[in-house]
């Protein structure tokens, strides 16, 4: 009955909540899984091995939409930010395409050189990506959905990274 289910929510009843598990496969730079990790209770986490496997060449370019220069006034903890120039925007692109692409070429290097995957990796950069399985429990999911989403509707505003606000809002 979803009258119950809402009365729980509203009343503050997390623990039936507890009883359920979701997984979710998630290709995200590594940037993102750094916030990601954050979130351990009630969630189980089992990430693609860089150690075991050679990494995939996918690195993270922002989408010409994406908010990246602070506004006036930036507060760490209430951040805001616009969109680049077209102009700044190219500049952006350019610069880190140019250093994913270098990092790239050093890693395949490291591994023509006889480098374990797990040193070799080193040179690889918070932008590339990375698949982890996540299982986590509703109440668990319901919180990370309550910071990790921007929401107008939130009783507390929330001031989520971007990338990982478009991960959980697909969640």
């Amino acid at each position: 009955n979803m009258g119950v289910v809402e009365s729980l929510m509203a009343s503050g009843h997390g623990s039936p909540f507890e009883h359920n598990l979701m997984t979710f496969v998630i290709a995200a730079p590594i940037m993102v899984w750094r916030e990601f990790h954050r979130h351990r209770v009630g969630f189980s986490y089992n990430e693609q091995s860089g150690r075991y496997s050679k990494m995939k060449p996918r690195f993270y370019i922002p989408p010409i939409g994406r908010p990246c220069k602070p506004v006036a006034g930036f507060k760490p903890m209430r951040p805001e930010f616009e969109r680049l120039s077209a102009e700044e925007y190219r500049e952006m692109v350019l610069i880190l395409k140019s250093t994913h692409g270098s990092a790239w070429e050093a890693y395949e290097r490291l591994l023509a050189l006889g480098v374990a995957k797990e040193v070799a990796r080193s040179v690889l950069g918070v932008g590339i990506y990375s698949t982890c399985w996540v299982t986590c429990n509703c109440r668990s999911l319901m919180h990370f959905l309550k910071v990790r989403v921007k929401s107008l509707e939130s009783r507390k505003m929330s001031y989520p990274q971007w990338e990982i606000d478009s991960v959980a809002n697909k969640m």
